[in-house]
């Protein structure tokens, strides 16, 4: 549990969400094109088939960014997002107040919401993820209670995306921190997650950020160890050749799952 623990100090000392969306989620930034056009168009699919749907939705990301939930913020009357950060969790709290020094997340949304098409409109998208935003919360995924000490009532929908991976270190602990996440999550409930295989770091700034890597066999054992049943799951090759020295991923994963039974 000492590494678990000093994990999360490291991310809380050297994470910068503003270094990370400049980075990897801008315009020019070669890794828009694994992140965003393959990934987040199954994303929308997921939603337009109606099949994950409710009231409530829990959103844990690695860091601020708003734009994860974009494909599902309209389909469920509540979101309560979590960062595994101060920093990160402050960022949310000016993006949804529009506070004149909030994260600009214009460029990525205005892209998530061409891939949509049917006309959506990034800007109200944007407001109706301000609108539903009634939580801003710290998780670790560590712990029995991801939300400790809040009890926080179970969702209908927990979206995942490149989280639990950075604060495990071997198989045993990602099972641990899979089965703490979906006790957040009704049983019947969906799950969404996006995340990267055979990773070990990214870089934020001038700091390497740890990554436990795994393959497609680890994550499915660790889902279904954790009560889910994978329903769909899409595995993109790496696009960008270059800039492995930044972050060292093989392939992109966008999965949906549905929780079976209680842990």
């Amino acid at each position: 549990m000492a590494c678990t623990m000093n994990l999360r100090e490291l991310h809380e000392k050297h994470f910068d969400p503003r270094k990370v969306l400049e980075a990897y989620f801008m315009r020019d930034s070669e890794f828009i094109d694994d992140t965003i056009t393959e990934v987040f168009s199954k994303f929308f699919k997921f939603t337009s088939s109606g099949q994950v749907k409710g009231d409530s939705v829990i959103v844990l990301s690695i860091g601020p960014f708003v734009y994860d939930p974009l494909p599902i913020c309209e389909y469920f009357n509540e979101i309560t997002f979590a960062c595994a950060d101060d920093k990160s969790i402050q960022e949310v709290q000016k993006w949804c107040k529009n506070e004149p020094d909030a994260m600009d997340f214009s460029p990525i949304m205005e892209m998530i919401c061409d891939l949509q098409g049917s006309g959506a409109k990034w800007t109200e998208k944007q407001q109706i993820m301000q609108r539903n935003i009634k939580r801003v919360l710290k998780y670790d995924v560590m712990s029995c209670n991801p939300f400790s000490p809040i009890i926080h009532p179970q969702a209908d929908c927990l979206l995942l995306t490149h989280c639990v991976e950075h604060f495990v270190t071997d198989k045993k602990s990602f099972c641990e921190a899979m089965e703490n996440v979906s006790s957040l999550l009704k049983p019947g409930g969906h799950l969404i997650m996006i995340t990267k295989l055979y990773e070990t770091f990214y870089t934020c700034g001038d700091f390497k950020m740890h990554v436990f890597c795994f393959d497609e066999d680890i994550m499915k054992d660790v889902l279904t160890g954790a009560g889910f049943v994978i329903e769909e799951d899409h595995i993109y090759p790496r696009q960008t050749e270059t800039l492995h020295s930044i972050a060292d991923y093989k392939y992109f994963v966008i999965l949906k799952a549905r929780k079976e039974h209680k842990i």
